[in-house]
């Protein structure tokens, strides 16, 4: 006789992933198995407990397995479900793109707060490795501006643009492929600079959790050098700039007296660091 095959269902299910992923170290494990469930059944989370005896068929189950095995494994949870929020907006996010944190919501804070309180109107805005493109979106969702989103990756201005679509910004923003560190000669034109670079030094690459280190792209994460390469170009553009320059720069954890003693090093006069919300200085503010 034939065994019969267990049919699982939604709450069943969800049982058993959130007790596994915790078994494995996974944060948030509850959250991560109604997350990945969601994707795999086109739902919503409280659908999930409005028909949590609804029974999962065999296709079903295959994707979700798959989809857990990836989780097990440290793929981000951001690019198994294929998207992830950022100040109140949805991205799309897959490998060849950083996944936006919470706390790079700051620069498009402090970019608005800077635009509003300068009176730039309609300020050209240049942001450099827009990588999902989440930052110069969120501004361009908010401000009336125009903004060049320069990166180096095709896959990534790819990524950005279908971003930019879905969320009804790509009248103001042209997505270019350039490299800042071999493509520009100077900041002419541009009221304001932005960017969250690639800031881990070399050397800090394997301290990094697995998920991030074995999955997010690594161009994105570090300059391959001492952490600092970006800032030293941005402050070599700026001096040969015609006119003022206004720089906002995410930095790394625990980084403040690193940058803050290069711009002292390079003679930078006017400059400011922001805290963000776990009180972790994360932004720098630089006008020249």
């Amino acid at each position: 006789m034939k065994e019969a095959v267990k049919t699982w269902k939604i709450l069943e299910l969800l049982r058993v992933t959130e007790n596994l992923f915790s078994e494995k170290g996974i944060d948030n494990p509850r959250l991560n198995a109604e997350l990945i469930l969601c994707r795999t059944l086109n739902t919503k989370r409280i659908d999930l407990y409005l028909d949590f005896e609804k029974p999962i068929s065999e296709a079903e189950l295959s994707d979700y397995r798959e989809k857990v095995k990836r989780r097990i494994n440290r793929e981000p949870l951001q690019y198994i479900i294929g998207e992830t929020e950022f100040y109140g907006l949805k991205f799309k996010v897959d490998p060849s793109v950083l996944i936006p944190r919470q706390e790079t919501e700051l620069l498009v804070e402090k970019a608005m707060e800077i635009a509003i309180s300068q009176k730039l109107e309609n300020p050209k805005i240049l942001e450099v490795g827009t990588g999902s493109g989440c930052i110069s979106i969120s501004i361009a969702s908010k401000l009336t501006c125009q903004i060049d989103a320069i990166d180096p990756s095709n896959d990534a201005l790819k990524t950005a643009r279908l971003n930019s679509d879905a969320n009804g910004t790509s009248e103001k923003i042209n997505f270019v492929k350039k490299d800042i560190l071999s493509d520009f000669d100077n900041f002419n034109g541009y009221d304001l600079i932005i960017s969250n670079p690639p800031y881990i030094a070399k050397h800090e690459m394997e301290t990094l959790m697995d998920e991030v280190k074995n999955f997010e792209p690594r161009e994105a994460l570090t300059d391959n050098a001492d952490g600092l390469v970006f800032y030293r170009k941005f402050i070599e553009l700026a001096n040969k700039t015609n006119g003022k320059v206004r720089m906002l720069a995410e930095i790394g954890d625990n980084k403040k007296a690193e940058v803050e003693n290069l711009l002292t090093e390079l003679k930078i006069q006017k400059y400011e660091f922001f805290k963000d919300l776990l009180n972790i200085y994360r932004v720098v503010y630089i006008e020249t």
